[in-house]
């Protein structure tokens, strides 16, 4: 009865989930206490705070009810005047929470960095602004390649010259690809002319650090906050619950869809690639296709809810990706922000497709590299890449004018493809891949799966989570939500949402975002 949930949530609250699976529920006493231990629960207020890499996410108990609400707190008592300070202040330690104190002195260092660049270019001349651009983006990409890359680079070299280059660990720093490409966009626009140099240290960190968007984006050009970044932003109750709401759906996506989805991967992974029947494959390559889209986008509604608690309004990062009906419409749909900065920063500035089919080709080429390496220092992500390049390439010059003309022919082609393709970005041993592709078309292979039925057992826990994704991938969801937004029919479900997302992650049945790890 909705009476025993709701002090079931509670008491998993007290407890921090920690002993979820012993927790009971004692009416007399009309206070939680753990079946295993006999003790009674501790209050909200005393349980254990831990420092660590799950602390900076947002679909964490810490976050939620320690973080969030101070911060909240403090951001608009001060005096306006000193928002900005606090923002910065806030989302560095929000930062070192989850990241620590390594993570922590590179992003600060490429804040002075990227700070001071901006400066010199705006107030050098001729040649030498270039040459302060090139140092400050040697830094930028330099940092980047050295986290990122070095180890993936000496692990190739060292196979191809059979040396020993184990001696190298260095450990990624949480969100650098989004904060490290976010500083490159604003020392270019300041090179171009398109942004205003940032004056202010505390003004520049707290659009580089603005710890909704730090880890995993949307991808910021200082021309998205400018207005805002440097207004009062006095409190506004109806942009704190509009983004309180869009903050609850994002969650929602994330821990009761992405979180719950996640398990039929790690099935797959269980039974092993090569013994999957050809329906478990496909079945779980969409599922994998929408636990990505749920945990990515999710996060960028959060990401969007936050700001907007905070009087800022920041990019959509999705836009129905799976109502696509090719490739190229798709990526114009899915991380949107990265997509603009590569077009801006790579592909205009390689010719696009002003200088001929050649030069086309070869921007694409370059492009889709280098968005597969921006994912990952693997080489399933250099071959999703290229495969994206192949069809995106066969959209333009071959396709694109048959899958413009029919509209249901186009879908179903965008439908066959996509999860494939995610397959591809998800799966990093190429050998498994290979596996994983024969059973998707077993007449290619002479394998044979365990179980011929294995499927049926996975629709048993998966049918209404996929007939749910499935659904909230339309447009129709989103278009209740704001004709109706203001009204019960909304926020009612979203308080059902809230409170089911606070017992999923109480009994520990959370992951962490996909995208972190990029």
């Amino acid at each position: 009865p909705p009476a025993h949930f709701l002090k079931f949530v509670t008491v998993l609250l007290l407890t921090n989930g920690a002993e979820a699976p012993t927790i009971r529920y004692c009416s007399r006493l009309r206070r939680g206490y753990c079946s295993t231990h006999s003790a009674v629960c501790k209050p909200l207020f005393l349980f254990h705070f831990t420092v660590g890499a799950s602390t900076v996410s947002f679909s964490t108990l810490p976050f939620l009810f320690y973080f969030l609400p101070a911060f909240l707190a403090v951001y608009y008592i001060v005096p306006a005047r000193f928002r900005n300070a606090v923002l910065a202040l806030g989302s560095l330690l929000f930062y070192w929470l989850g990241a620590g104190t390594g993570a922590l002195l590179v992003l600060v260092a490429l804040i002075l960095v990227n700070f001071a660049a901006g400066r010199l270019i705006e107030d050098a001349h001729g040649d030498e602004r270039r040459a302060w651009l090139i140092l400050a983006l040697a830094c930028d990409v330099g940092s980047l390649f050295y986290f990122k890359y070095m180890g993936w680079f000496l692990e190739n070299l060292g196979r191809l010259t059979n040396t020993d280059f184990s001696f190298f660990r260095v450990a990624l720093p949480l969100g650098v690809s989004f904060y490290v490409f976010q500083s490159i966009a604003y020392v270019a626009d300041v090179y171009r002319g398109d942004a205003e140099a940032e004056r202010s240290l505390l003004d520049y960190a707290a659009f580089q650090a603005m710890f909704p968007q730090l880890v995993m984006g949307p991808i910021l050009r200082l021309r998205d906050v400018s207005a805002e970044l440097h207004t009062k932003r006095p409190f506004s109750r109806a942009a704190v619950e509009s983004g309180f709401s869009l903050f609850v759906v994002g969650l929602g996506c994330k821990v009761v869809l992405a979180d719950q989805l996640a398990s039929l991967w790690t099935a797959l992974e269980r039974i092993g690639f090569a013994y999957l029947s050809a329906p478990l494959a496909w079945f779980g390559a969409v599922g994998y296709s929408l636990q990505l889209y749920y945990d990515f986008a999710g996060y960028s509604l959060m990401a969007m809810g936050l700001a907007r608690m905070l009087g800022f309004v920041i990019p959509r990062n999705f836009d129905l990706p799976y109502c696509s009906r090719s490739i190229s419409e798709f990526w114009r749909r899915w991380h949107i922000t990265l997509g603009t900065w590569f077009r801006d920063y790579v592909y205009i500035p390689l010719g696009g497709s002003r200088n001929g089919k050649r030069r086309l080709l070869l921007s694409l080429f370059v492009v889709w590299t280098l968005t597969g390496l921006w994912h990952g220092a693997a080489w399933n992500f250099v071959l999703w890449g290229l495969v994206l390049f192949v069809f995106i390439a066969l959209e333009k010059f071959c396709i694109g004018g048959f899958l413009e003309r029919h509209r249901f022919l186009s879908r179903l082609y965008f439908l066959f493809l996509i999860p494939q393709t995610w397959v591809v970005f998800r799966i990093s041993d190429l050998g498994e891949l290979g596996d994983y592709f024969s059973r998707l078309y077993p007449f290619l292979s002479s394998g044979e799966s365990v179980f011929a039925g294995d499927l049926l057992r996975q629709l048993e826990s998966y049918w209404w989570l996929f007939a749910l994704g499935i659904l909230l991938a339309t447009p129709w969801p989103r278009r209740f939500y704001e004709k109706y937004r203001a009204t019960p029919l909304v926020w009612l479900p979203l308080f059902a949402v809230f409170w089911l997302c606070l017992y999923l992650i109480a009994t520990g049945t959370g992951n962490p975002f996909l995208y972190a790890r990029f």
